[in-house]
């Protein structure tokens, strides 16, 4: 019998980034023999019938009913993207469970009415990127309290839809806010994602993401609106990835991009108490940032793939494509807080960690947004700008725009931290000992190294230097000086003299 490790091998070797070569047939069948075998090998674990989703689906953030019932009572909400699967979970939570006054349902198409809520939920087709429409609706309905979830959401179909998913999540998020502010909303709730916590993301979606948090991040402590945002993870009851996996199923032959990858999967449940708590949790000042307490263990992506296949009931064979353009191999592990067990959290970065807290209940965690201590609203400008004006299908340019700008906020919010916590994020990715145990090398970790080292340059570390492990500090340096591109940033770092030694 061979091995799961075996098995996987020989697939990536016989139908290598997914082409099944000269003789396809012989190629499929034998790829089902294998991937017939893999499912045998899981269903040993656990029967492969099992919903890998379901464990996720049952858990829960407790929604504080009682406290916002009193805050909510006859507000006037609104929802935009109340359309979309979590957008109109929160518009029947709020019609059905909290005594709101009118509620606006505001989305690109008619947003459902939750059954005896016709009257007080009122649906609007509106563009957030048209500011003159959008701020008709604002001076009509005069919101108090608005939840925005409208975004483009769908990581693959924003690399194809560029143009539209950096004005949708950039430049019409920018019009919310400012709405907020001009119309005097008291509560403005931004709807994000855990992959914005990457210090540097390739990716559009979360990318577009990223930079909206950035701009909110920087507005917030001018603005009498109370600001909070939300990252959310993958939504087990609005699984792209299971959607996409029954498709490649009907089509003959599921695809994923690697064998060894974990996703972390959260409830609907989760995700709409997470935007109605936030409500009590945004303060006067910086935006508070909120997420899941505890997300539990991630999701092995493989077994959902084999579990897709084996309730279809048909012979489908399992391949690897490979990681799309722009994909980092290996997770920078700098990018969490490793001090403290309780710091680290897969939604927050390291620069994140030091002040969050969970909440009584431990059913979230509360902290602030890391962000560029120059200020990104003309770069915002600049960027949204220059894609507006491109042709929407030229995506090279939109892409290189954002990265553009996602490389200058990471160095910029890098040189605005602590020294000393940029060193130990260094070390906790860098360690030549971690990097062995991950079987990654620190060209697979993307431009974030690069660009972590950069700002290490010459700075003048303070006393908290001596809490290092200093015999840790050179051993990162020098396998980091043993790459040619990374050795003259690395000569140009200046550790304290004598550091004494201490666990990083």
């Amino acid at each position: 019998m061979l091995s799961r490790a075996e098995i996987i091998e020989e697939i990536l070797t016989l139908a290598p980034a997914g082409e099944f070569g000269a003789d396809p047939e012989a190629v499929r069948a034998r790829l089902w023999e294998l991937t017939s075998t893999l499912i045998s090998s899981y269903n040993n674990d656990e029967p492969i019938t099992v919903d890998p989703m379901d464990i996720y689906r049952q858990r829960a953030v407790p929604l504080e009913e009682a406290r916002l019932a009193d805050f909510l009572r006859g507000r006037r909400v609104l929802v935009t993207g109340a359309a979309g699967a979590v957008g109109s979970e929160v518009v029947e939570a709020l019609a059905n469970r909290l005594p709101t006054g009118a509620i606006l349902a505001l989305d690109l198409k008619e947003s459902p009415v939750p059954a005896g809520a016709e009257g007080r939920v009122i649906p609007v087709v509106c563009d957030i990127r048209d500011v003159e429409a959008t701020g008709k609706v604002f001076a009509e309905f005069n919101p108090e309290i608005v939840y925005h979830l409208a975004a483009q959401r769908e990581p693959g179909l924003a690399e194809f839809e560029t143009a539209f998913t950096i004005t949708t999540n950039i430049s019409g998020t920018r019009n919310i806010v400012t709405l907020c502010e001009q119309f005097g909303v008291e509560i403005f709730v931004h709807a994000s994602t855990g992959k914005a916590a990457r210090y540097y993301t390739p990716d559009v979606y979360a990318g577009s993401k990223k930079v909206a948090e950035y701009m909110i991040a920087e507005l917030a402590p001018a603005m009498t609106t109370k600001v909070g945002m939300v990252r959310f993870t993958h939504i087990a009851e609005n699984s792209i990835v299971f959607d996409d996996f029954r498709r490649k199923v009907g089509n003959g032959v599921l695809n994923i991009h690697e064998p060894y990858r974990l996703m972390y999967v959260q409830s609907m449940v989760e995700a709409v108490a997470l935007v109605l708590n936030t409500t009590l949790y945004v303060d006067d000042g910086e935006a508070t940032l909120v997420t899941v307490g505890d997300l539990g263990w991630p999701l092995d992506i493989l077994r959902l793939a084999l579990h897709t296949i084996a309730i279809s009931g048909q012979e489908v064979p399992l391949c690897f494509m490979g990681l799309p353009a722009g994909y980092e191999k290996h997770t920078f592990l700098g990018q969490l807080d490793w001090s403290a067990p309780w710091k680290t959290h897969p939604m927050l970065n390291a620069l994140e960690s030091e002040g969050a807290h969970l909440t009584d209940d431990e059913g979230m965690m509360i902290s602030r947004p890391s962000r560029p201590a120059a200020s990104v609203l003309a770069e915002v400008d600049r960027l949204c700008s220059d894609v507006e004006a491109s042709d929407v299908e030229d995506r090279d340019t939109h892409k290189r725009r954002l990265a553009e700008f996602l490389q200058w906020g990471c160095k910029a919010t890098f040189e605005s931290s602590d020294a000393v916590q940029r060193m130990r994020m260094l070390m906790w990715g860098c360690d030549p000992e971690v990097l062995a145990r991950e079987g990654a090398t620190v060209g697979e970790l993307g431009p974030v190294v690069p660009m972590l080292i950069d700002s290490l340059q010459g700075v003048q570390f303070g006393p908290e230097f001596a809490t290092l492990n200093a015999d840790r500090v050179s051993r990162t340096l020098r396998s980091l000086a043993e790459e040619p591109e990374l050795k003259p940033m690395v000569d140009a770092i200046n550790p304290a003299p004598n550091p004494v030694a201490a666990t990083a």
